[in-house]
C-alpha cells in the first residue's frame, strides 16, 4: 500500500481520532504548564476534565452518542468547577465540533438530537452561565452537515446493493442468452439433420432392396440420397450464416418453398399431396419459416413413424392469419428403423418457432389413427399478442 494511502486508512478510523486527542492534550498541558496553571485542585479537576472531553473523540465512530454525552459531562463539570474547561482558548471548540459531527454523521435522527442536547449545555456551562449563540453554531452546524454525509452515505449504499443486484441480473441474463442461443442451433441441426439423415436412411433401404430386382429404381433411390445430402448440405450452410451474424432468411419464400420440400418427400417415397387454399403473402419472414419448418418436421415424423401412410399438406390462408395442417394415417408398411432414432425435440422446437411469431400449435392423434398437426400463425404478431392480453 502506497504511504499516502496508508495515512489516508490511519486518518479515517480511530487511530487518526487517538492521534488528534493526544495532540490535544498535549497542546493544553504544555500551554497550562507554561501559564502556571497545573496546581492547585481545582485547576487539576478542571484539567482533567479537559482531558476526558478529549479522550471521547477516540470512540466517536464507534459510539457517537455514548462519547457526546461523557464530553458533555465533563465539559459541565469543568464548567461548574471553573469557566476554563481545562483547555486553553478556543481548544476546547475541536472535540466539540468533532463530536457533533459524529453525531449526525453516524447516530439515529432522534437519539443524536438528546445527545447533541447534553453536549451543547456541557458546553454552554463550560464557557459561561449566560447565553452563548456561538454554542449553537458549533453544536447544530457541524451535526448538520453530518446528518448530510450520512445520508449520502446510505444513499450510496443502496446504489451499491443495486449495481450487485443489476450485475448479478446482467450475468443470469447472459446465461439465459447463452442458453437460448444453444437451444436455437440445436433446434436449427435438428430441423435440417432429422429430415435429410430419415430421407436418406429410408432411402438407402429401399435402394438395398432394389439393387437385385430393379437396378433403375435403385439408381433413383440413390439419387433421392445425394439430393437430400446436397439439400442438407445447403442448410447447413445457412445455419452457418445465421451464426456468423450474417443471416440470409428464407423470408417470404419459405412458405412457397413448401411445394419443393413436399415434391422431394414424394420423390422419396412419401404418398404426400399438397393443398393451397387461399393467400399466403404477407405473412412475414418469421412465420413464413416456421410454417416452412413446421410441415419440414411433420413429414419427418410421418418418415419415421408412419411408412406407407398417405400424408396430406394444407395450407389455408385467411384475412389475419394462415394456417398449415398436416395429416398422416396409421402406418402402412414395413417399419422405417427410425421411430426410436428422435429426441423429442422436434415437437418442442415446432412450438418455440410458432409461439416466438405469436402463433399456436397443436399436435396429436387423429381419429381413425395416425397423427395431425396443426398450426396458426398470425400475418400481424403483435396485433395477435395485444388482442391476447386482458
Amino acid at each position: 500500500m502506497r504511504a499516502p494511502d496508508r495515512i489516508l486508512r490511519i486518518a479515517g478510523g480511530w487511530r487518526g481520532d487517538a492521534v488528534v486527542a493526544v495532540g490535544l492534550v498535549a497542546v493544553s498541558l504544555v500551554v497550562l504548564a507554561a501559564q502556571g496553571l497545573l496546581h492547585g485542585a481545582n485547576n487539576l479537576l478542571e484539567t482533567g476534565c479537559g482531558i476526558g472531553a478529549c479522550g471521547c473523540i477516540i470512540v466517536r465512530r464507534a459510539h457517537p452518542q455514548l462519547a457526546a454525552v461523557a464530553a458533555g459531562v465533563c465539559l459541565a463539570v469543568a464548567g461548574v468547577a471553573g469557566s476554563s474547561a481545562g483547555m486553553p482558548g478556543s481548544l476546547v471548540l475541536v472535540p466539540v465540533f468533532l463530536l457533533a459531527y459524529s453525531l449526525g454523521a453516524g447516530a439515529g435522527f432522534g437519539h443524536s438530537v438528546l445527545a447533541l442536547l447534553l453536549l451543547g449545555a456541557g458546553l454552554q456551562l463550560a464557557v459561561g452561565a449566560q447565553f452563548n449563540p456561538f454554542v449553537v453554531v458549533v453544536t447544530i452546524g457541524p451535526w448538520a452537515v453530518g446528518l448530510v454525509v450520512r445520508s449520502r452515505r446510505h444513499l450510496a449504499g443502496q446504489l451499491a446493493v443495486r449495481g450487485r443486484e443489476l450485475e448479478a441480473e446482467r450475468e443470469l441474463f447472459a446465461a439465459e442468452a447463452v442458453r437460448y442461443e444453444r437451444a436455437r442451433i440445436a433446434r436449427e441441426l435438428h430441423d435440417i439433420v432429422a429430415h435429410c439423415v430419415s430421407v436418406m436412411v429410408i432411402q438407402a433401404s429401399a435402394g438395398q432392396r432394389l439393387t437385385a430386382t430393379e437396378p433403375s429404381l435403385a439408381a433413383e433411390a440413390f439419387d433421392s440420397i445425394g439430393e437430400a445430402a446436397r439439400q442438407a448440405e445447403a442448410e447447413i450452410g445457412r445455419l452457418v450464416e445465421l451464426l456468423d451474424h450474417d443471416p440470409q432468411p428464407r423470408g417470404a419464400d419459405g412458405v412457397r418453398l413448401i411445394g419443393e420440400l413436399v415434391a422431394r418427400a414424394g420423390a422419396a417415397g412419401l404418398a404426400v399431396s399438397c393443398r393451397f387454399t387461399g393467400s399466403a403473402e404477407g405473412l412475414p419472414a418469421q412465420a413464413s419459416d416456421a410454417a416452412y419448418r413446421v410441415v419440414q418436421e411433420s413429414l419427418t415424423n410421418a418418415f419415421k413413424h408412419a411408412p406407407g401412410a398417405p400424408v396430406d399438406v394444407v395450407i389455408t390462408g385467411g384475412t389475419g392469419q394462415v394456417e398449415i395442417g398436416v395429416a398422416n394415417g396409421p402406418p402402412a408398411g414395413p417399419l422405417s428403423g427410425l421411430e426410436r432414432a428422435g429426441t423429442g425435440r422436434g415437437l418442442a422446437g415446432m412450438r418455440e418457432r410458432v409461439a416466438a411469431c405469436g402463433g399456436e400449435v397443436s399436435a396429436g392423434p387423429a381419429e381413425g389413427g395416425g397423427w395431425q398437426v396443426l398450426a396458426r400463425l398470425p400475418r400481424h404478431p403483435d396485433r395477435a399478442q395485444a388482442s391476447s392480453v386482458p
